[in-house]
């Protein structure tokens, strides 16, 4: 009875807003974001080095919930909420900036109180700027083009993902094929999370690739980003049940090149977040090249604050060193490294 109790109480702590936070004003309200720096440092590890940490904060009554990242045009990155926001962050001066009037509403709204809101997850075709998004609960794909069109997809190959627990990361591979990870896992021998890549679009149709992206041990995939030589980093989150409750986060870098159908897919881990503020709810991953030398730039982190007093909207930057990185190419069939 006292477990059960304690889980309830922490599963409350999680549940963005509750008793903690009810949002006031409209959506259309502007937002007035703030970007701090934090000197925060302990409870990384790993082959990045971590260079520059800030909080975001608005009085918006919606601002918060950050579950998706992507890189925008050049210098940029493209921020989603839980909420169905998004917001523009230029990154063009020594520290990243909100773009002011960039935070709106691109959430999914039908016919009497129908809505679709949970965005988590982000990619973008860098040549013509159409953004995807992916969203839980209907496991829906949305495309918006430069022109404002919007499509709205509901791949049959993802119907069954579990409500809460769906594509949570997306990516667009360099040439126009994109993946698709399930948060959710097939419990087994290892933590499988279902995968499929798409030959294009999956707006578009196409049958794509099934196959399955192992985990080290209760890590979730929550968002992936593509790399200049064609590897990705895939974001990595598992919960601490404490109150509040708190979070690992891990990197992982894996070659979609060695993807085989039904097979299982893995890579090993780089990078490590736990502890004091860095054990917050990261959700989101964006790789930004340098303008120098693409084979080089910056990976960015950003968290999900839940609506919660207890957490945080973080932006986290690490170096990237390209042709320096030492390369390890993913194992043959195994277990991940933990």
């Amino acid at each position: 009875m006292w477990r059960l109790l304690f889980l309830a109480v922490v599963v409350v702590g999680l549940a963005p807003g509750t008793f903690l936070r009810t949002p006031i004003g409209t959506r259309a309200d502007v937002a007035v974001v703030t970007v701090t720096p934090r000197a925060d440092r302990t409870g990384v590890s790993g082959d990045l080095r971590l260079s520059g940490v800030w909080e975001l904060t608005s009085p918006h009554g919606w601002f918060g919930g950050f579950s998706a990242l992507v890189q925008g045009d050049g210098a940029a990155l493209i921020a989603g909420t839980d909420r169905g926001f998004l917001l523009d962050l230029d990154l063009a001066g020594d520290a990243p900036r909100a773009v002011p009037g960039s935070f709106r509403f691109v959430g999914i709204t039908g016919r009497g109180r129908t809505e679709f809101v949970d965005l988590e997850s982000l990619t973008r075709d860098p040549a013509t700027g159409t953004l995807w998004g992916g969203f839980e609960y209907e496991n829906l794909i949305v495309r918006w083009r430069q022109d404002g069109t919007r499509t709205i997809t509901a791949p049959p190959e993802i119907a069954d993902w579990d409500l809460n627990s769906g594509p949570e990361a997306m990516t667009r591979l360099a040439d126009g094929r994109f993946l698709l990870i399930e948060e959710g896992s097939h419990e087994g021998v290892r933590r499988e999370h279902q995968t499929f890549l798409y030959p294009g679009d999956p707006a578009r149709g196409g049958a794509p690739r099934p196959a399955h992206f192992a985990a080290p041990d209760w890590y979730s995939p929550v968002d992936a980003t593509g790399l200049p030589d064609g590897r990705l980093l895939i974001l990595l989150r598992r919960v601490r049940y404490a109150i509040p409750a708190r979070f690992d986060t891990a990197i992982v870098i894996a070659d979609p090149a060695t993807i085989r159908p039904g097979a299982v897919w893995q890579g090993r881990i780089i990078q490590r977040l736990a502890g004091g503020i860095f054990a917050d709810n990261f959700e989101g991953i964006a790789y930004v090249p340098s303008a120098a030398d693409p084979a080089m730039g910056d990976i960015w982190l950003i968290s999900d604050n839940n609506f919660s007093v207890f957490q945080r909207s973080l932006l986290v930057r690490f170096a990237w060193p390209g042709a320096q990185a030492a390369r390890t190419d993913e194992k043959a069939p195994g277990g991940p490294d933990a």
